[in-house]
């Protein structure tokens, strides 16, 4: 049975909460930490760093990933491209996002990731999403491999050189059938790392695994009737599942985890008798705004677009990310335009917030909602096992993990999430 690791996608290093789960989770025994050189634009590997310099007594399997170029990343490549670097097989995806596996960039990301982590090596290093090549015009199968070929001969020398132990790939497309034209094809990955050496250090793969998404489990000819976890197992690669419980299917997202625990005590009557406060306060901003035409250009408070999506969408949206985007995205920025220069002052923005907070919390009854409904019919197929005590997030966990994987790595951004899954660290 394999165990769970810490997976830190969201976590920075401006959250105390975000420290202290972590710190939770190394003390409880956990095993292993997932980050990468882009998750928070760095921050995620600068809190990691900082919990593990200041506890020196932790020693968890420290991986980290390169290959997005967005952020403060965006900078270091024109900082490359200045000095005549990693100028090749840049994939490039508008203004705020490109992608790169060139050797000179991935040195880049080696060299912060190392001074964020406070590490001299890691213990697994990644190429991250590398089939982002295949949204480039005119992109192959046989480039690809060569740009992955490139990549493993700079990480076998980076090895040699101390800084990382091993390294992998990260692949969404690994689980895609092999007749896919932009699947990642493992046997073709190892057969890159023999050519390079047999004594090769390609000992990782990561890659998506839910109870909706199982391409992981499924049997491909051209494997040998192996699977990708089979074929995995025969080669003897370490396997860390990501995304263990956001599921997509039909284009939609499902999150296999109750939040019951977090919603008890929500007050919905409240929440109804605030916003019909924040709407009556904004109404009467709007139409005391009305000479300005700037502002409301004559137009009625209710016919407003904003207002009207947000009326239908406040208590409706379907998970925590949806509603910062629509609170931070929209419905801040337009109270601001409202309030004008002097902004809303303290006692007029709590309410909004207050709101902000409602909106959360319904989106995790939403959530729930929709996960219990495929707890349902995970159990009438026997999926997963009936045992009601048990987290519904824990039970789909257990099961993953008696697949055979190695890891899952879970987001853990409360220390409340690291508690339910601390029976999975050591086994």
């Amino acid at each position: 049975m394999g165990q769970v690791g810490f997976g830190s996608y969201r976590i920075s290093k401006r959250s105390r909460e975000h420290k202290l789960a972590l710190l939770k989770a190394l003390e409880l025994g956990c095993p292993l930490i997932d980050t990468s050189s882009n998750y928070t634009d760095g921050e995620s590997e600068e809190l990691i760093g900082e919990v593990l310099n200041e506890n020196p007594q932790f020693n968890p399997i420290l991986v980290t990933k390169a290959g997005y170029i967005q952020g403060r990343n965006l900078s270091q490549l024109v900082t490359l491209n200045e000095a005549g670097l990693a100028l090749e097989d840049i994939v490039d995806l508008g203004d705020e996002l490109k992608h790169s596996i060139h050797p000179e960039f991935l040195k880049n990301q080696l060299d912060n990731s190392l001074m964020r982590l406070k590490r001299n090596s890691v213990d697994i290093f990644l190429l991250h999403n590398p089939e982002y090549y295949f949204q480039s015009v005119g992109a192959t199968q046989v480039e690809y491999y060569q740009r992955i070929e490139k990549a493993f001969r700079f990480l076998e020398e980076e090895v040699q050189n101390g800084r990382i132990k091993s390294y992998g790939i990260s692949s969404n497309h690994f689980i895609y059938p092999l007749s896919d034209l932009e699947v990642t094809d493992l046997s073709k990955v190892i057969n890159i790392a023999q050519k390079i050496s047999t004594k090769n250090h390609f000992k990782t793969i990561e890659f998506p695994f839910n109870l909706i998404e199982i391409g992981a489990l499924e049997k491909f000819g051209e494997y040998g009737d192996k699977s990708l976890l089979e074929l995995a197992q025969l080669n003897g690669l370490t396997t860390i599942v990501n995304r263990p419980l956001n599921a997509f299917t039909n284009n939609q997202l499902v999150r296999l985890a109750t939040y019951d625990f977090l919603t008890q005590d929500f007050d919905e009557n409240k929440a109804l008798a605030d916003f019909e406060l924040v709407m009556k306060t904004i109404e009467e901003k709007w139409n005391a705004a009305t000479a300005d035409d700037e502002v409301s250009h004559g137009e009625n408070f209710n016919d407003v677009t904003l207002i009207k999506q947000f009326k239908e969408l406040w208590n409706t949206l379907p998970t925590p990310d949806a509603v910062e985007q629509v609170y931070h995205g929209h419905f801040f920025p337009f109270l601001a335009r409202l309030w004008g220069n002097g902004g809303l002052n303290a006692q007029e923005a709590a309410p909004m917030y207050q709101l902000f907070e409602h909106s959360i919390q319904y989106s995790r009854i939403n959530m729930t909602k929709k996960a219990l409904e495929f707890k349902s019919q995970a159990l009438s197929v026997g999926l997963i096992p009936d045992e009601m005590e048990k987290f519904f997030s824990v039970l789909v966990i257990e099961t993953y993990l008696n697949y055979g994987f190695d890891y899952v790595v879970n987001g853990m951004r409360k220390p409340e999430y690291v508690g339910q899954v601390s029976h999975l660290f050591e086994q």
